[in-house]
C-alpha cells in the first residue's frame, strides 16, 4: 500500500496541460462572446463565480481535512462502530435547517457561507472513507501490521492510501452538494456571489442574464470535472485493493 508521489500527479504529459488550458480558455471565450452580444455584465458574473468558487474551495478543504481525519481516527482507535449511529443521525439533519443557527453565530457573512458549505460537504467524504476502512479485507490489515505499518506509519502508509479512492468519490459527491449549499446561502442572505447574481436576474425577470449565469456555472463545473476529478479517478486504480 506504499506508493510513490508521482502516482498522485494529475498530468504526466505536456499535451494534458494544453488540454486543461484549452478547456479554461474556451469557457472564458464563450462567456466573453455571449457578453459581447448582450447587455449582461460579464465582469459582475465572473466576480460572482469567483467569490462562490472561493467559498466552495475553502469549505471543501475544511471538510476534506476533518472528514478524512475523523474517519481515520475512528478506525485507528477501533471505535468506528460505536460512533457510526451518532454520525448517521447527524448526517440526516437537513443542512438548511441549521441556517438560523449559523446566522445567529456568524451573521450572513463570508465565514458563515464557508462553514455552512463545509458542514454540507463533509458527510459524503467522512462516510465513504469510513466505509472503505471498515470494510477492508482482514488480511490487508494483518499484512500491514506484519510489514511494520504501526503507529504513525500505519496512518500514512496504509490507512491514507487505502482511503484514496473513497476520498475522491466522496469529494465528487461532496462538491456537488457544496455548490448547492453555497449558491443557496448566497440567495438567502448574502450580498455577493453567483447566487446573488442569479437572484437579482430572477427578480428583474431578466431571462437572458439568468440563463447565462446558469450556463456559466455549468461550464465551471464541467471544467473542474475535466481538469481535476476525471484525472484523479484514473489514479484510484493505483490504490485499489
Amino acid at each position: 500500500m506504499i506508493h510513490s508521489g508521482r502516482h498522485l500527479r494529475i498530468y504526466h504529459r505536456k499535451h494534458h496541460f494544453f488540454i486543461a488550458g484549452g478547456v479554461i480558455l474556451l469557457s472564458i471565450l464563450f462567456l466573453a462572446i455571449l457578453g459581447g452580444f448582450t447587455d449582461i455584465n460579464i465582469a459582475k458574473l465572473s466576480s460572482g463565480i469567483g467569490i462562490s468558487l472561493y467559498r466552495l474551495i475553502i469549505g471543501y478543504l475544511i471538510s476534506l481535512t476533518l472528514g478524512v481525519g475523523i474517519a481515520i481516527f475512528l478506525e485507528y482507535a477501533a471505535i468506528s462502530e460505536f460512533f457510526m449511529p451518532v454520525l448517521d443521525v447527524l448526517q440526516n439533519v437537513p443542512s438548511f435547517a441549521l441556517i438560523p443557527v449559523f446566522a445567529i453565530a456568524f451573521g450572513y457573512t463570508n465565514t458563515m457561507a464557508i462553514i455552512f458549505a463545509a458542514t454540507s460537504i463533509i458527510w459524503p467524504i467522512l462516510f465513504y472513507v469510513l466505509s472503505a476502512l471498515t470494510t477492508a479485507r482482514k488480511e490487508l490489515n494483518e499484512a500491514a501490521t506484519v510489514f511494520g505499518a504501526v503507529g504513525e506509519k500505519r496512518i500514512w502508509n496504509y490507512l491514507v492510501p487505502l482511503s484514496f479512492p473513497a476520498i475522491i468519490t466522496g469529494s465528487i459527491v461532496g462538491i456537488s452538494i457544496g455548490w448547492e449549499a453555497v449558491i443557496g446561502i448566497e440567495i438567502i442572505g448574502l450580498s455577493s456571489g453567483v447566487g446573488v447574481f442569479l437572484s437579482q436576474a430572477s427578480s428583474a425577470g431578466d431571462r437572458n442574464t439568468l440563463l447565462l449565469g446558469i450556463v456559466a456555472i455549468l461550464l465551471v463545473v464541467f471544467a473542474i470535472n475535466k481538469l481535476i476529478w476525471t484525472p484523479l479517478i484514473k489514479k484510484t486504480h493505483y490504490y485499489a485493493e
